[in-house]
């Protein structure tokens, strides 16, 4: 009998690795090496089991941006029909939702972006689809709004929440957290109105 396939697993084991290793090197410093020496495998078998630097990168970008929609789509979950846009504000920008790591590994994509044409496509399309789901979200919570106001809505939510989260590896910005809430529930209470 043949043994069970290890290679989902050692992906994710790798992919995991990878990540953690650009959240403390960068795109460029997280190495092969580091990567393997993180996951506790033989370099080799990272080449085996996800493949070269660029296969690595790609399937971290694939990964992160799945992992964000996941936990956007997770905020709209179980929302009321009224009042919902406060309650998304709240969730959020709410302490459970930031992920320091995320934050780092995004900002590492954003760097490399300049660089990088695939990578800035990847990462463009990842900030045109969260925009696109929070639209989404608010032309169905408030339809008899007009669309550039919704769209306005929309683009300081997002602006507010990517600018208080790209500060999350500072720690205790409470001011700066709590001011940022506030204004996004401005912000939707502006479509309320």
């Amino acid at each position: 009998m043949a043994r069970p396939s290890l290679k989902k697993e050692r992906q994710a084991q790798i992919l995991a690795a990878y990540e953690a290793c650009v959240a403390v090197f960068g795109l460029e410093g997280a190495t092969l090496e580091r990567v393997a020496e993180e996951a506790g495998l033989a370099r080799a078998l990272i080449r085996h089991n996800v493949g070269n630097r660029e296969d690595l990168q790609a399937a971290l970008i694939k990964r992160f941006v799945e992992q964000s929609t996941q936990a956007l789509e997770a905020l709209f979950g179980g929302l009321p029909d009224a009042g919902a846009g406060p309650i998304f504000v709240d969730r959020l920008f709410g302490p459970g939702y930031g992920d320091t790591t995320m934050v780092l590994v995004s900002a590492a994509l954003i760097g490399a972006a300049e660089r990088d044409p695939a990578i800035a496509r990847k990462m463009r399309k990842w900030v045109n689809d969260f925009l696109s789901k929070i639209e989404s979200f608010l032309v169905n919570t408030y339809p008899t709004r007009p669309e550039e106001d919704v769209q306005a809505v929309a683009a300081g939510l997002v602006a507010l929440y990517f600018n208080t989260e790209s500060l999350t590896p500072l720690g205790k910005l409470d001011k700066l957290n709590s001011a940022s809430r506030r204004a996004a529930m401005m912000l939707v209470a502006q479509l309320e109105a």
